[in-house]
């Protein structure tokens, strides 16, 4: 049971012992290198991820003022993008927070490659990298609501956009008087019945 055919090694490893000093030292040297880079990489990871928590915790604070004021919002983005009917800029909004709820609304470009597929946009992969790089102006691999926004303006996306499958027609409003009554005092909140 269990036996297993060994060949003696045709050559054994160097041992640490049996190294000159100068071998020894180039292999620290090209351990060290190698150490150097993997912190290098460490450290770039930790700050690009340290970048993306507080772009989140704004975009989080965002969506939440973007919901209340969602009218006047809408015309300052009409100004920007004419070609956008306010339902077109709506259901955008919609397909984005689709999306990225989970990931505390930034857009990762795997995500952004998705809905561009879903809205049949005809761009090379190497086109839609380059356009997500440019809209992300915190470098750090995501995007927000204003860089989406771009990202589908300079993809000529065709209009009207459609609604994703499953929001209903007056989720706005449902969502801003759960959000009022979520705030309020607890009296208020006694008076709907919460408690």
């Amino acid at each position: 049971m269990g036996s297993f055919f060994s060949s003696p090694l045709s050559q054994q490893p160097p041992y640490v012992f049996d190294m000159t000093e100068s071998e020894r030292e180039e292999v620290e040297e090209q351990e060290d290198g190698i150490f150097r880079a993997f912190h290098a990489c460490n450290l770039a990871i930790c700050e690009s991820m340290y970048r993306q928590n507080a772009l989140a915790k704004i975009e989080e604070e965002k969506f939440k003022v973007y919901r209340r004021y969602w009218s006047g919002v809408v015309e300052k983005l009409k100004e920007k993008y004419p070609q956008w009917t306010s339902k077109d800029i709506l259901n955008l909004r919609f397909h984005y927070e689709a999306v990225t709820e989970d990931y505390k609304y930034l857009l990762h470009f795997c995500a952004l490659d998705e809905l561009l597929e879903l809205f049949q946009v005809d761009c090379s992969p190497e086109q839609r990298r380059t356009m997500f790089e440019a809209a992300d102006t915190h470098q750090c691999s995501a995007i927000n609501f204003e860089g989406f926004l771009e990202v589908m303006n300079n993809m000529n996306i065709r209009t009207p956009v459609l609604r994703p499958a499953g929001i209903e027609e007056n989720r706005d409003e449902i969502m801003v008087a759960l959000s009022d009554v979520a705030e309020a005092h607890p009296f208020t909140q006694m008076s709907f019945g919460l408690f």
